[in-house]
């Protein structure tokens, strides 16, 4: 019997008097993660906060556009912002949910900001939370860095952002934008390691598209005693993409004690009842894909969201998943996802898609799409600085 059945259930360490009600709590299911310990199925991701719901532009919440220049990293958030995250995250808290991951890159910081307020009156044993660095501006080529300096300040940067003296988990974001892997594993994740030792994160983990970057890194950190305890992918466990589990990526985290966080369950909105936005990087051949379950989704009046959430948090290899949201009443119904069973006629219309669309079509990623994009971009920009640019 699972620990999340209502006849053991177990009180996760983060559950605090006072400020959980246990009879809700019992609601949310846990799974255990590595390093971590009970964590709940459902997680927080904080890159709708940062405004990437909307392509970079404005908050996703309330407020306004963003700024380029570095002072965008410390600007104060209109009250307005302020008030519709704390909605979203106490929502979220208040129903047993314990994990949230953010970024630096989610809204240059905005973010991290966002949650540092709405985390204020909030008991820190009440949550797990993770960051991350590298990835920083929007602007092209100061969008990475991955140096020892850059990514020991970063993560001095991110606690202050969050008001917190340490994260549980501060990560390397999209470690397949770094010309080599060997950066990641001599200058990166060392200076996470420094960060640990001087207690400004328990673990180190990373997170990124490509799971044979994340293979690769995994091999050569263990190699040189700084060993990754988190792996962070996202889209790789969705209807349209199962990968994490069965490229055996899944596997291995297991057998080296990695814990493995699940995100995206809807795949960054190829699997929702509108079209993805136009920045995103899926094929053609998985946006048709999509579009065809979405139309049957429709055809039954069913809401194919809400199928892919099931999908993913049924299956118990996958410990927990991260959801975004900007919307009060979608975070209340993903919850609530937890406890209600899907109907006969929704487990017909996701087995009738699963079998006859996806499972056909086998794993659809988008992998080297977005890094051909960033490297043509990179090696045009580095042409017009050295032969067209006057000195």
């Amino acid at each position: 019997m699972s620990k999340s059945s209502a006849s053991s259930w177990v009180r996760p360490a983060t559950f605090v008097e006072g400020f959980h009600d246990e009879a809700v709590v019992r609601k949310m299911k846990y799974r255990e993660v590595e390093h971590l310990g009970l964590v709940s199925i459902l997680s927080f991701g904080g890159s709708g906060l940062g405004g990437m719901h909307t392509a970079g532009e404005g908050t996703g919440l309330v407020g306004g556009g963003m700024q380029e220049e570095d002072s965008v990293w410390w600007q104060e958030e209109p009250e307005s912002d302020i008030k519709r995250a704390t909605e979203i995250l106490m929502i979220f808290l208040k129903a047993g949910g314990n994990l949230i991951d953010t970024s630096h890159w989610y809204g240059q910081g905005k973010s991290e900001r966002l949650l540092g307020h709405a985390l204020k009156n909030v008991p820190r044993k009440a949550y797990y939370i993770m960051s991350k660095v590298c990835r920083y501006d929007k602007e092209l080529m100061r969008m990475f860095d991955f140096t020892y300096a850059r990514t020991y300040q970063g993560v001095k940067d991110s606690l202050k952002r969050l008001q917190l003296d340490q994260v549980d988990v501060m990560q390397v974001h999209d470690p397949e934008f770094c010309p080599a892997v060997d950066i990641i594993v001599n200058e990166t994740i060392p200076a996470l390691y420094k960060a640990k030792e001087e207690g400004m994160t328990r673990l180190v983990g990373m997170t990124g598209y490509p799971i044979g970057v994340q293979e690769e890194i995994i091999k050569k950190s263990f190699e040189a005693g700084r060993p990754i305890h988190t792996s962070l992918t996202y889209c790789r466990y969705t209807l349209n993409d199962r990968s994490l589990l069965e490229s055996g990526y899944w596997e291995t985290c297991k057998k080296l004690r990695i814990a493995v966080v699940n995100a995206s369950p809807i795949s960054m909105g190829l699997l929702m009842n509108r079209e993805p936005p136009a920045w995103h990087p899926a094929t053609s051949l998985c946006k048709e894909t999509c579009r065809k379950a979405i139309q049957y989704c429709q055809s039954k009046s069913v809401d194919i969201s809400k199928l892919a959430v099931h999908f993913v948090l049924r299956n118990e290899n996958i410990a927990t998943t991260l959801v975004s949201t900007t919307s009060p009443q979608r975070c209340q119904q993903n919850i609530d996802a937890i406890s209600t069973p899907l109907t006969l006629d929704e487990e017909s219309v996701l087995e009738h898609i699963f079998s006859n669309i996806f499972q056909p079509a086998g794993n659809l990623s988008w992998e080297n799409v977005e890094l051909s994009e960033y490297w043509n971009e990179v090696g045009r920009a580095l042409c017009v600085e050295k032969f067209y640019t006057k000195k």
